[in-house]
């Protein structure tokens, strides 16, 4: 299934039935504040910002869960061919690149713990890596005026 704005909506809102909740409002409010940034940014594509901030957790569709939804999100996506959101579900939370600066729990098996240890370490970040950063830092759980003020 190619990854289009029409295929990332539908994703975000079958995953908000499967687990309601402030998280997909949260991720509506990212989506709009990386593509407002975007749009002033030549080399950055305001619909792909808008998608990779709407898919970036993803994975909450699983359930509740602290740092799980990050590997549930990477799973979500690679089985859909969706490569960069993929990385995305899991740079996200990852300024730094190191797994130890996390402040969630890893409610995840050993085998996972390390599959991201090693993904974080190795994964080459872009600029929409670090946009999708800076937007989820930015807005609150249930969302933020940030993205509606004119850049």
């Amino acid at each position: 299934m190619e990854l289009n704005l029409q295929t990332a909506e539908l994703a975000l809102r079958e995953a908000a039935e499967s687990n309601p909740g402030a998280w997909a409002e949260h991720s509506r409010y990212v989506a709009e504040a990386c593509k407002n940034i975007a749009s002033h940014c030549k080399d950055l594509s305001s619909e792909q910002a808008y998608i990779f901030g709407l898919l970036h957790d993803i994975g909450r569709y699983a359930g509740v869960s602290s740092e799980r939804h990050l590997i549930d999100g990477y799973r979500y996506c690679m089985e859909r061919g969706w490569g960069k959101a993929a990385q995305i579900c899991i740079s996200h939370a990852f300024m730094i690149q190191d797994i130890a600066t996390s402040i969630g729990e890893f409610d995840v098996s050993d085998e996972d713990y390390l599959f991201m240890k090693e993904f974080v370490a190795n994964a080459v970040y872009d600029d929409y890596d670090r946009l999708v950063q800076l937007c989820d830092a930015l807005a609150m759980p249930r969302g933020s005026v940030f993205w509606k003020r004119d850049l």
